[in-house]
């Protein structure tokens, strides 16, 4: 007799056959039921032979077309459904892996590089459970795909709202390696500039950036950008930064991005003046409807950077 005072242990000597009893009632037949489970159609009728005669009751009444359920059958498989089929489904998905929320971020070479990818592991550990995935273009598109989730792009600066900030705003300054201002200590007028090597970032179309052209019209927009000295061009700013850290000429340098190596001195300001335009780097929301994940990546972002920023303004960095 079944020890009623063990249910588990009773269940689970049965739960094998009593999963291919509820497969063969469901098939009809033995031997689609056999094809089902991966047995042979005599193991399986062995196995409800057995399960019968464990049970004491006819469960099965096998005819030349298939089978059907006896009255005991009948009883036994309104007791195990619906509760064996879904502890079958629940284990099903608990055997599959989980995939986790994948929050994509779009942003330029220059902010990823200098910027973001040193914060990147922080972000990573402060949201274990999701993904985060970084794209990168030199000059990302204002409608990207629909599989971006949050945007970072140079971009006029517009007032603060559930869905966008700017991160900081585009200032920006000449800057060399100490070496290439120890050779020219008397670099203090812009114009002086004209005549060195100016190392500069290229895009194709008009750069939503401040560049030599621009910077140098907005400082003194009496004098021409151009004049006799060199000028090196790279389409990635990790090359004008290294280019101007090995002394190779003066570079643009955008607040913001090149701080660390101001503050190492690995570069230095070629002239005392900055610039600042309308434009900044404005974080984006591309739903109108985003999920809890991105508002909660998004809202990390803002506060990592513009605290960041405020702090150097302020001196306390």
């Amino acid at each position: 007799m079944p020890d009623i005072d063990n249910p588990y242990g009773t269940f689970a000597r049965y739960s094998a056959d009593l999963s291919l009893f509820l497969l063969v009632a469901d098939c009809g037949q033995l031997s689609r039921a056999a094809e089902l489970a991966g047995l042979s159609q005599p193991r399986l009728s062995q196995r409800m032979k057995s399960l019968e005669e464990a049970l004491g009751r006819v469960l099965l009444k096998r005819e030349r077309r298939g089978i059907t359920l006896t009255r005991a059958g009948q009883e036994l498989r309104a007791a195990l459904v619906p509760h064996l089929p879904e502890a079958a489904a629940g284990f099903a998905r608990f055997q599959r892996p989980v995939r986790r929320r994948t929050v994509v971020i779009e942003t330029d070479l220059a902010f990823a590089g200098l910027r973001f990818l040193p914060v990147f592991p922080s972000l990573c550990a402060a949201f274990p459970d999701l993904g985060i995935s970084l794209l990168t273009r030199q000059l990302p598109e204002a409608d990207p795909g629909p599989e971006v989730d949050l945007m970072i792009r140079m971009e006029p600066q517009r007032d603060a709202t559930e869905s966008e900030c700017c991160l900081f705003a585009e200032r920006v300054m000449a800057v060399c390696s100490p070496g290439f201002h120890a050779e020219n200590p008397d670099l203090l007028d812009p114009a002086q500039l004209r005549a060195l090597p100016l190392i500069e970032l290229t895009a194709a179309g008009t750069p939503p950036w401040f560049t030599w052209a621009s910077w140098l019209a907005q400082l003194d927009p009496g004098a021409g950008a151009r004049g006799g000295g060199d000028r090196l061009s790279f389409n990635s700013y990790d090359h004008v930064i290294q280019a101007a850290e090995k002394g190779l000429g003066v570079a643009l340098g955008w607040r913001g991005l090149i701080d660390s190596r101001l503050e190492t001195g690995a570069l230095v300001a070629a002239l005392p003046d900055e610039q600042e335009s309308p434009r900044g780097y404005m974080l984006r929301m591309m739903s109108r409807q985003p999920g809890e994940e991105v508002r909660a990546v998004y809202d990390w972002i803002r506060a990592r950077f513009t605290e960041s920023f405020h702090d150097w303004r302020s001196g306390a960095i």
